[in-house]
């Protein structure tokens, strides 16, 4: 029987990039995405500016490997080429967006903005730009900031004003629950950590707190650094230590990615002209198709697969049952994806860092045989070549 995923599933693996992977910083106050070396943190000057750019917000690469910005104080999200940053004018507006702050592209390959001022989430087409729908509101939600689409495929942002996270349906939009509130005061970054937990910025008291990925139990205070002034956006880096950025020190700091302790200032004060930093993201890595091989993490029959290094916006699919040599077939033109005498177990896209956590139970029947991890680019046929992994 064949095993059917529809195409509207799958994003672009990017290639291009700005050379060696560098962290860029929406540069409030300077109107500018600043770009700074990825190993030592060196200024390496403005990366994008100019084209209506006015207090940048939310940034990410999308799976055409074009940066998107959010312009605050014109409602706009703006386009620059992934590789010179030059202007490519307005990609998106209208459906009633007002104060933009994060922007992520999502499973379905759309593009999605969270509108502070009116407490929703909008979704605008992926390809065009256009506006699709305001996919969440309500729910208590008040001034979302930062949001991600978690490893079970559903959305949760924060709701800076409830000081909590909620958690919609990543399909329908619908609220769920309250996911998280414990001890946050001020949350306006939600990032979701290679250990599957949830990580959240908690402004107001200068603390990155974490939150089980499955159940939203409080864990712990992860960072807590006095150093830190209104901390804002959270970036996981290839080093697997977390990026964050202090917002009234007008500075980077990176953290021990498993104990939290501070690592490094990485960008100094105001280096480079940083002004009043928010988000930030790394350029995706020059790898081919940008797929590493998973770390898996086995624990009984619950298999986390941690996928560093993918190109932000990869859409990776997990397969049982192939045999050596077989390559499943990618869509083109619409049509689904085909996998002969294979199961399909699992898929998703890889964030603006190019990391994903996935979670599945694996049944015992499935012992002894091979996971396959595969990386698709839709619009042109190609498939990255399988890596291969036994599931106990």
């Amino acid at each position: 029987m064949p095993m059917r995923l529809l195409s509207a599933l799958l994003l672009s693996l990017l290639t291009p990039l700005v050379g060696a992977q560098n962290l860029l910083v929406a540069s409030r106050f300077s109107d500018e995405v600043l770009a700074y070396d990825g190993q030592s943190g060196a200024p390496l000057g403005a990366f994008a500016s100019g084209g209506g750019l006015s207090n940048p917000t939310g940034l990410t690469f999308g799976p055409d490997g074009d940066l998107y910005v959010a312009s605050a104080n014109t409602n706009l999200i703006l386009r620059y080429d992934g590789s010179t940053g030059a202007p490519l004018g307005v990609f998106a507006a209208g459906g009633g967006l007002q104060a933009p702050r994060q922007v992520n592209f999502g499973p379905d390959g759309h593009l999605y903005v969270s509108s502070a001022a009116t407490d929703e989430i909008l979704r605008y087409d992926g390809l065009s730009g256009a506006f699709r729908d305001v996919f969440v509101s309500g729910g208590g939600l008040a001034e979302p900031v930062g949001f991600a689409f978690g490893p079970d495929g559903d959305l949760y942002t924060s709701s800076l004003f409830s000081d909590s996270v909620l958690r919609y349906d990543g399909v329908s939009g619908a609220f769920v629950e309250v996911f998280a509130s414990t001890g946050l005061s001020g949350p306006v970054e939600v990032l979701f950590g290679p250990d599957g937990n949830l990580y959240v910025t908690a402004a107001f008291t200068g603390r990155i707190l974490r939150f089980d990925g499955h159940t939203g139990q409080f864990l712990d205070v992860f960072v807590a650094d006095p150093a830190l002034s209104v901390p804002f956006g959270l970036t996981w880096g290839l080093d697997g230590d977390l990026y964050v950025a202090n917002q009234l020190a007008d500075s980077i700091r990176r953290y021990d990615g498993t104990t939290g302790q501070l690592a490094s200032v990485f960008v100094a004060p105001g280096a480079g002209g940083l002004d009043n930093p928010l988000f930030t993201v790394f350029t995706p890595p020059a790898t081919g198709f940008g797929l590493l091989a998973p770390q898996p993490c086995i624990s009984g029959s619950l298999n986390d697969l941690r996928v560093t290094g993918a190109a932000p916006g990869a859409s990776l699919v997990l397969v049982f049952g192939l045999q050596s040599g077989d390559r499943p077939l990618p869509g083109c033109g619409g049509v689904a994806i085909e996998i002969e005498g294979a199961r399909v177990v699992g898929h998703g896209t890889a964030d603006e860092a190019g990391n994903l956590v996935l979670r599945r139970l694996f049944p015992a029947t499935f012992a002894g045989q091979t996971l396959h991890l595969q990386a698709f680019r839709p619009g042109t046929c190609e498939v990255s070549r399988l890596a291969l992994h036994p599931v106990p």
